[in-house]
């Protein structure tokens, strides 16, 4: 059985592992490892995820199967009722089995105040694009991603809540 909780300190390890291996998983086709290694370093610190764990204006959830981290999403607060949804990852052996749909869901309900929500998502992660527009968002922009050594695009996708 899958279950969603609140991330805790404790699942910080594990956290920081999932999104290593999947990170790789879906962005090593076209970042190429040493980009992926490079920002998975830089964005996903121990440090930074515990603390995220603890903001008041962040929603860390992870997926659990027994005690695996199996998945991850953070959103935040930014104000005037916008929600930013940071990270929605799924490790690929649990792709399909609404884990997504479900740590998206928790996620959002945790700013019952929040009125549009908002994320970026590469334009060549066809498979999260696609799920996205399923879960009622739409692309309202194309944005160069500022942190490619490429030509490589983004979308800014929004949701009113």
């Amino acid at each position: 059985m899958i279950c969603i909780f609140p991330a805790q300190h404790a699942h910080v390890p594990a956290l920081k592992a999932l999104l290593y291996r999947v990170w790789h998983q879906t962005y090593t086709p076209f970042l190429g490892v040493d980009r992926v290694n490079q920002l998975t370093d830089m964005w996903h610190k121990p440090a930074k995820l515990a603390s995220e764990v603890e903001h008041e204006l962040c929603a860390s959830f992870v997926a659990l199967k027994g005690e695996e981290v199996i998945g991850h999403a953070l959103a935040t607060a930014e104000g005037d009722g916008l929600v930013h949804l940071k990270r929605l990852y799924v490790d690929k052996e649990y792709h399909g089995q609404d884990v997504g749909k479900r740590l998206l869901r928790a996620a959002l309900a945790a700013f019952p105040n929040g009125t549009c929500a908002s994320l970026e998502v590469y334009e060549n992660n066809h498979r999260a694009v696609a799920f996205y527009k399923r879960q009622g968002f739409t692309a309202q922009e194309k944005l160069r991603d500022e942190f490619a050594k490429d030509e490589l695009y983004e979308f800014r996708m929004i949701k009113a809540l």
